[in-house]
């Protein structure tokens, strides 16, 4: 019985300092390496304006979800900017585009947006945006 008892709780104190084994460390980003890179500046919830280069959706440079009952994918080379909102648990891109359409575009809660900023990496999930501004194409050329 006691053999029984120290193997019970030999196994409960594994499990509890395994499972914190990254508790108080740092999460470090990692930003993925888009096709083009990208300016933005991305505005979060608390109105916190950040203009980032290599900006990417999860490391793409498109914004992709569902219009109506079609999926849908739009190129960030014709997007001006992106607004979000979520409506009964459901987050809504107002897509402005370049030419002044705007398109509606149902998003995944848990994608994540990327990018490089004057400090460091960036992360940030889309339901934590308020709006997104495209910049454009960032020139490969740097300046003397």
């Amino acid at each position: 019985m006691r053999r029984a008892g120290f193997v019970g709780v030999s196994a409960l104190m594994y499990i509890c300092l395994v499972g914190m084994g990254n508790v108080g460390t740092p999460l470090s980003v990692e930003v993925p390496e888009p096709a083009t890179n990208y300016a933005a500046t991305v505005v979060d919830q608390s109105d916190m304006a950040t203009r980032l280069e290599k900006f990417s959706f999860g490391g793409q440079t498109f914004i992709s979800g569902k219009m109506g009952d079609a999926n849908i994918s739009i190129k960030f080379d014709k997007v001006g900017s992106i607004g979000f909102t979520m409506k009964d648990g459901t987050l809504t891109a107002e897509v402005r585009l370049k030419d002044g359409a705007l398109v509606p575009v149902v998003v995944r809660k848990g994608t994540v947006c990327y990018g490089e900023f004057t400090y460091g990496d960036f992360r940030i999930a889309l339901e934590d945006i308020r709006s997104i501004t495209i910049h454009g194409e960032v020139s490969a050329e740097k300046e003397p």
